[in-house]
């Protein structure tokens, strides 16, 4: 049995576990074959994760990318600002 906050394939629970929880929050929705979401707190963008994927670590790759994609500057640090 898998409890709550973890996901049941290792290689996605690593993702999960990876992330900065002050960017990102994950949200367990268990609705049909989603599992989750990994929201970007700063813009609002989301990915889904699923629950019995074929190939977990693509899910997990997926996340991985996702996070990359939305490490959002911070707008004090602008070019101009030097």
């Amino acid at each position: 049995m898998v409890t709550k906050g973890r996901h049941p394939k290792n290689p996605i629970n690593d993702a999960l576990r990876a992330l900065d929880s002050d960017k990102f929050e994950v949200n367990e929705t268990h609705s049909g074959h989603q599992w989750g979401k990994v929201i970007c707190r700063e813009c609002g963008a989301a990915v889904s994760i699923w629950s019995t994927p074929k190939v977990p670590e693509d899910n997990a790759r997926g996340i991985e990318r996702f996070a990359v994609r939305h490490q959002h500057r911070d707008t004090d640090t602008q070019e101009g600002d030097a």
